[in-house]
């Protein structure tokens, strides 16, 4: 999660400099150590705590990385935060406040949030102040309530009717952007989905900010619900207007309300029916990735890039344009860029309004055709008495009948296509084997035999 909101941090870094960021849940102040640390002088990093003995923590944790502290609008003392014979230009700024309260008192370009739970009580306060084309990170642990385990928790966050599915971490996803959506459009924001991860123990939303009523109408208006079967779990979006139809089952791909008695299918949300990643900005994160030496988040990123593009896998350069040099800080192995004056796009200055004007026009064209919503897992959907072929097999099958594909970061054996459930069984079907075939062509020898 760090080293994903790291890369992050260093594409918008790249953007425009010098950014104001705020971790508002500090803790042990690792992750804007990290920022003030690698991005340097690109940064403006602000470390906040509501606790205490976290403040007291950070501070000392500051002076270990030789940064200067900035507490309660006074610089420390030089030579507390400083070795002999060092000199340091880097200052963290360190404060002690709900982080609600910084977030309305102070505006940011970057605002990263990773409360105990459920983000929602900080939403407003996050993109009230947040600048225009900004990015706010958000990390939501309350995985019991996302994960529909405590059902009724969720709703009682999120306003979301939710069920287990097969695909309940994309759902899971969905949930939080469409809280996040609300909360923005409330302050006459709109966003973009840069990133969405769900992983075993939390889920990362990350999202770029978009100043003005018209974006906000557009993201809300991707605020949808989604019309779910209990029999064989195919799904699809109700559609956009607020006429009621005569029967909503036929919006459903399959035929499971004719052929099986009594009510089959649930209405879940309202969900997010947007897309969940941006791949131009995704492939600037891996580059950043691989430029600092972040393996794990390389791994990552490049599934996630080419579930982006709906793909399978592809091969991307990792060779960076600087040295780097290895570090060790706070326990985490990063490694640390020389970086040359010309990998920054402008030093020192804010962007011009025509600079912004051309990072929108580039952010447009990075958007190629959505990526189609939610996955199946190969084996939800296994056939009785069939040998299934080898996931990567079964991708270039369903790619060479036509069909978008590519696995998921949210299910290592789920598939993202836009080929419905009933094709997609077609196709498993197709090119599956039956179980034990020559056990049971020896026994009906040994049967003839006597």
């Amino acid at each position: 999660s760090r080293q994903l909101i790291f890369c992050a941090l260093a594409v918008l870094a790249k953007e425009r400099e010098p950014i104001e960021c705020l971790d508002a849940f500090g803790a042990t102040g690792i992750m804007g150590l990290q920022w003030a640390k690698h991005l340097r002088s690109s940064v403006r990093v602000t470390i906040n705590d509501c606790n205490e003995n976290s403040v007291a923590m950070i501070r000392e944790n500051c002076h270990l990385n030789k940064m200067k502290v900035k507490l309660n609008t006074k610089e420390e003392d030089r030579d507390e935060a400083m070795g002999d014979g060092e000199e340091s230009t880097d200052t963290i700024e360190v404060t002690k406040m709900d982080a609600n309260v910084i977030m309305h008192l102070r505006s940011f370009d970057f605002i990263h949030l990773d409360p105990f739970g459920t983000t929602v009580n900080y939403l407003d306060s996050a993109f009230r102040n947040v600048r225009n084309l900004g990015i706010v990170s958000l990390t939501s642990t309350d995985i019991s309530s996302l994960y529909a385990k405590a059902q009724h928790v969720a709703l009682r966050h999120y306003g979301c009717n939710i069920v287990r599915t097969e695909y309940y971490k994309e759902l899971a996803a969905r949930i939080v952007i469409a809280a996040v959506t609300r909360a923005a459009a409330r302050c006459n924001k709109g966003i973009e989905v840069l990133l969405a991860v769900a992983l075993e123990h939390f889920v990362l939303v990350v999202v770029r900010v978009l100043r003005g009523p018209s974006p906000a109408d557009d993201s809300a208006r991707k605020i949808r619900y989604l019309i779910h079967c209990q029999w064989c779990e195919e799904r699809i979006f109700q559609k956009e207007g607020s006429m009621l139809e005569e029967n909503p089952y036929q919006q459903l791909p399959c035929d499971c309300h004719g052929s099986m008695p009594g009510k089959t299918a649930v209405v879940l949300g309202p969900l997010w029916s947007g897309a969940l990643f941006n791949a131009g900005f995704l492939r600037r994160m891996y580059f950043e990735a691989a430029h600092y030496g972040l393996e794990e988040a390389q791994s990552l990123l490049k599934t996630i890039v080419c579930e982006a593009e709906c793909t399978t896998s592809k091969h991307y350069s990792t060779h960076s344009l600087c040295e780097e040099s290895k570090q060790e800080e706070c326990g985490v192995y990063i490694k640390t860029p020389r970086t040359s004056p010309e990998s920054y796009l402008l030093h020192g200055k804010r962007k011009t309004d025509e600079v912004m004007r051309n990072i929108n026009k580039r952010q447009k064209a990075e958007y190629s055709s959505e990526h189609p919503a939610f996955y199946y897992n190969i084996h939800r959907h296994s056939i009785k008495g069939m040998n299934m072929p080898k996931l990567n097999k079964f991708l270039n099958y369903l790619s060479e009948a036509g069909y978008r594909v590519s696995r998921t970061h949210f299910d290592p054996m789920g598939v993202r296509t836009n080929a419905p459930l009933a094709q997609f069984k077609t196709v498993l079907m197709k090119y599956s084997t039956p179980t034990y075939t020559g056990g049971q062509a020896e026994d009906a020898e040994i049967l003839e035999d006597d």
